[in-house]
This record gives structure tokens, C-alpha cells and sequence, in this order.
């Protein structure tokens, strides 16, 4: 018992055998009780489950409240702009470096684009709805968020940077160009309909983003502090996008509200798909952050698309994925902190 107080508290000394002597006393009120009790143990856990799911679960909750409030879909031409500011933030951080760039990551972009196209091929004869809810998914390019995930268990951020930077710019190419020909004679659009928007909001903020550095110190630090308020605008734009979707459904689409199940399991067979095949592409080197860079996608951009030039029953391809990416992502890191403690 001596030993685990002078332990606890370097500063004690040992002092002379006074009647009713309690070491734990003698260290003062600082040393907390040497076991923890039932209900310390289960407040615990509940903060550490909050910690690592809690962003999952506010997603949900806020998904299902734009679920109940199909109103809210007039707030839809916020969407673009609430999208931009968050990309501005986002790409405060990134920073383009040629070393960065490794054959892996050539890959990773290579199967984010061919996953795309491969599963609206297989479900396209069946249901172009379906198809292109998954199209829209699969194609997403790699989160802008996903570098955090990387840090927080401790591996290579270069490595997502640059796969952040190379598909986002190709999703933003390449979307437009194949958007037209993939919504089939039901929706007539030409390729600069979609082009020129898609082009204001990837490009608009990047480059304003890197017009940001040439300023001082103090103005960079400033304009930083905003970045607080990213996850706050992401959960208003999932709330009207969700409400975009809820309306959908209740004007009289029938075959949609049969359609919402399948839509689920295909964007998690996507999402299981996206996570496997980018740990294989990275080897034995870099398995994590391959698997990162294809699996964690950056879905507001493709959920804007299709409310745009589609319709919300689309987006709730990407929209399923969020909350799947998310909660793998917690399961992630709540594993890794359990190893490390």
C-alpha cells in the first residue's frame, strides 16, 4: 500500500507511526480512489463511444429530422453554396507535392473510376435509377477529410493528400463529360450544362484557398479559425438534402419509396468494396492508406450533382455511404486507440 501512494504521489514522505495513519490521506484529496467504481466505468465508456461515434450518430439524427421536415427542400439553392464553403476550408490544408504522387496512388484513381462505371453497367439493364445512384457513389472522389483519418492512427497524410488532389480534380472532369450519356433519353443535357457549375465549385474554392497562403500570418490564422464551422454546414446541408429527398418520395413516387431499400445495400456493397480493394492496391506498405483513399469519399460534391441535374432519389446513394464510411472510420480509430492503450 506505501509503495502505490509513494507512487501516486512522488512528493510524500513516510512520516512517523501516528495512531489512525491513512497513507491515502497523507497524499492529500489529489489521489483518486485506487479502483474505479461501476458507475465511473460505464460513464467512461459512454464518452468514449460518443468520442469515436459520435459524428456517425449526429449524421443520423440529422438525416432522419430532414426525413421528417420534407419543407425544407426550398432551402435546395443553399446546397451549392454551403458546399463551396466547406471545400474552402477543407482546402486550406492542402498543400501539392509532386514527391507526394506513388504508383499506388495511380490506382487507387484508376479503381475509383472503373468501380464507377462497372457497377452502373451490371445494374443499368435493371433499373437506371439504381445505376446511377450507385455511378454517383462509386465515383466520388477521395474525401478531402480523409488526410485526418490517416493522421489520427499515425500513417502517411502525404500519401491521401495526393490522392485528394488527383481525384477530385479527375471526378470534377470526368463526371460531367460522362453524366450526359449516362442519364439515357430520359433527361436531355448537354456536357457544359454541367461542366461549367461543377467547375465553379471544385475550382472556385481551391484556387481562393491557395490565394489564402500569399496573405500574413495573422490573416492566415484568422480566416483558419473558421474551419471550426465546417462540420456544423455540413450537417445543415445533409438536413436539406435529406428534406430534398423526403419530398421526393411522398409526391407520388411509389416505385421509389420500393427502390430506397436496394439503394441502401447497393451503396454498402460499394462502400465494403471501396475499403477491400484500396487495401489491396496499397500493399503491404501503404494497405491504410490506399484503403482510405478509395474508400472515404468526398459525397457532398456528388450528392449536389445529382439533386442538380438528377433527382434526390440519387442522392440517397451517396447519403447511405456517408453514414457507412463514418461509422467504419470510428470503428477505425476506436480499434487503434484500444492497441495503443
Amino acid at each position: 500500500m506505501l509503495n502505490e501512494v509513494k507512487h501516486l504521489c512522488p512528493d510524500w514522505k513516510t512520516p512517523g507511526r501516528e495512531e489512525g495513519f491513512s497513507p491515502a490521506l497523507a497524499c492529500g484529496a489529489s489521489v483518486a480512489p485506487l479502483r474505479m467504481t461501476f458507475h465511473e466505468a460505464l460513464m467512461m465508456n459512454v464518452f468514449e463511444f460518443l468520442r469515436t461515434q459520435g459524428k456517425g450518430l449526429s449524421l443520423l439524427l440529422t438525416m432522419l429530422v430532414g426525413a421528417f421536415v420534407p419543407q425544407a427542400h426550398t432551402l435546395s439553392f443553399l446546397i451549392q453554396y454551403l458546399l463551396m464553403v466547406m471545400l474552402f476550408f477543407a482546402f486550406l490544408d492542402i498543400e501539392f507535392k509532386p514527391q507526394s504522387f506513388q504508383k499506388s496512388v495511380l490506382w487507387v484513381l484508376i479503381a475509383n473510376v472503373v468501380v464507377a462505371f462497372v457497377v452502373y453497367a451490371l445494374l443499368a439493364p435493371f433499373n437506371l435509377t439504381l445505376a446511377l445512384a450507385a455511378f454517383m457513389t462509386a465515383i466520388a472522389p477521395t474525401a478531402i477529410a480523409a488526410p485526418v483519418i490517416i493522421s489520427f492512427i499515425q500513417r502517411e497524410v502525404e500519401y491521401v493528400v495526393a490522392s485528394v488532389v488527383l481525384t477530385n480534380i479527375t471526378s470534377a472532369l470526368i463526371v460531367p463529360l460522362a453524366l450526359p450519356s449516362l442519364l439515357g433519353a430520359e433527361i436531355q443535357i448537354s456536357v457544359w450544362e454541367v461542366l461549367r457549375p461543377v467547375l465553379v465549385v471544385m475550382f472556385v474554392p481551391l484556387i481562393l484557398s491557395q490565394l489564402v497562403k500569399l496573405l500574413s500570418a495573422n490573416t492566415q490564422a484568422f480566416i483558419r479559425k473558421g474551419k471550426v464551422f465546417s462540420f456544423p454546414i455540413w450537417l445543415v446541408n445533409l438536413f436539406i438534402i435529406s428534406a430534398n429527398a423526403s419530398n421526393f418520395l411522398r409526391n407520388g413516387n411509389t416505385d421509389s419509396i420500393s427502390t430506397l431499400a436496394v439503394i441502401a445495400l447497393v451503396s454498402l456493397v460499394i462502400c465494403i468494396v471501396n475499403f477491400s480493394v484500396g487495401a489491396l492496391l496499397g500493399g503491404r506498405s501503404h494497405w491504410q492508406e490506399a484503403s482510405q483513399s478509395l474508400g472515404q469519399k468526398n459525397l457532398s460534391f456528388v450528392i449536389w450533382i445529382a439533386l442538380t441535374f438528377i433527382n434526390p432519389l440519387v442522392a440517397l446513394g451517396p447519403m447511405f455511404y456517408i453514414l457507412y464510411h463514418h461509422l467504419y472510420n470510428s470503428w477505425s480509430i476506436y480499434q487503434f486507440e484500444r492497441k495503443r492503450a
